[in-house]
Parts: structure tokens; sequence; C-alpha cells
């Protein structure tokens, strides 16, 4: 089983918060980030679909952290 792990993504996920509140936790997450900015969910699917894919008939037990180097720290 291989399994993808994102980090900090872009995403309608705090829509309910007031623009003020969204703005202070994304400038918070992104300075945490070493990429200084959110991952798009295209950049996370793109690793989904490559492991769907025939390219990674022989990858197993992997994990493929998609956050911007966040991990790393």
């Amino acid at each position: 089983m291989n399994v993808v792990v994102p980090g900090p993504i872009d995403t309608n996920f705090r829509h309910f918060l007031p623009d003020e509140a969204k703005r202070g936790i994304e400038d918070f997450v992104v300075g945490q980030v070493p990429l200084g900015r959110l991952g798009t969910p295209e950049e996370a699917a793109a690793v989904a679909l490559f492991l769907l894919s025939d390219d990674a008939s022989y990858v197993t037990g992997s994990q493929y952290a998609v956050d911007g180097g966040l991990i790393m720290q």
C-alpha cells in the first residue's frame, strides 16, 4: 500500500472563517513551509495519479509527503 500525505493544500476547507482569520492561519502555515506557499490540489493529485499509474507498478509501502518540505524541518 502506498499513501499520499498532504500537507498544507490550498482548498476551501477554511471557507467559513472570516477573511482576516483565514489570512492569519495561512500566513502562519506558509511561514512554516520551506517552499513558502500552500500546495495546490493539482500538485497532490499528481502524486496520487502517479501512484495509480503503471509507472508506479513496482512501488510499494511508500509514503509521499506533498507538503512543500514541511516535515523535513
